[in-house]
């Protein structure tokens, strides 16, 4: 799990890139990281979800409470959910339509292909 520097991205917006597999044994990391980037207090938050491999309700919590916490700051909190596990679980709970959703990058990796 990392921080990737904003690059072209507009000025205050951080973005958390999450890899692997987010379930409650990697939850308290995922928090921090999270924690580390909303410090900061960007406008914009986005939570890359597209790498994951696995996301269970651990993952969705930790997306919707930082979104609870953005709304509350007058700041945003958008996912980048790819085409892999995190968006067939957001959309199987009907959540697209209620997050700010980005689509994702050019250069990304599908989960499945990082293993090939």
């Amino acid at each position: 799990m990392t921080l990737r520097p904003t690059g072209d991205r507009p000025a205050g917006t951080v973005e958390v890139v999450l890899t692997g597999e987010l379930d409650i044994a990697a939850l308290d990391d995922a928090e921090r990281q999270v924690e580390e980037a909303e410090a900061g207090g960007p406008a914009l938050l986005i939570l890359d979800l597209s790498r994951l491999t696995f996301v269970d309700s651990s993952g969705v919590r930790l997306a919707l409470l930082a979104d609870d916490r953005a709304r509350a700051a007058g700041r945003r909190v958008a996912l980048r959910l790819g085409v892999g596990p995190a968006r067939r679980v957001f959309q199987a709970l009907g959540l697209l339509d209620k997050l700010d959703i980005v689509p994702a990058e050019p250069d990304d990796v599908r989960p499945d292909d990082a293993t090939r």
